[in-house]
């Protein structure tokens, strides 16, 4: 994918076909990205009882490492990932993008 890296997109090293959103707009800035989205997810994985291999597992992410990137805040993980993680515990992905929501007891 020559374009690739001039949309935003990278190709993930573990796996050739998977793509991972950078964070950069077209013009090469930063977008604001949620502040408490790696705390929540962490949260999420640790109320659950899970380790980062079973949730990746549960939510059909290829590997442990891209949930540590995720819980780490290195690595925004995709509409469909966030969609999954809202899904396993019943809640709208609202709650997990905005900062000024906190996740349900």
């Amino acid at each position: 994918m020559p374009n690739a890296r001039k949309r935003g997109f990278r190709a993930d090293q573990n796996t050739p076909r998977s793509l991972v959103r950078t964070r950069t707009n077209d013009k090469g800035r930063r977008r604001p990205s949620p502040k408490n989205l790696a705390k929540k997810l962490t949260q999420i994985r640790s109320d659950l009882g899970l380790s980062q291999s079973e949730i990746a597992a549960r939510l059909g992410v290829d590997n442990r490492a891209s949930i540590s990137g995720y819980e780490r805040g290195e690595r925004e993980p995709p509409l469909p990932v966030l969609l999954a993680y809202a899904r396993l515990v019943e809640i709208s992905t609202d709650v997990l993008i905005d900062d000024k929501l906190d996740l349900p007891k």
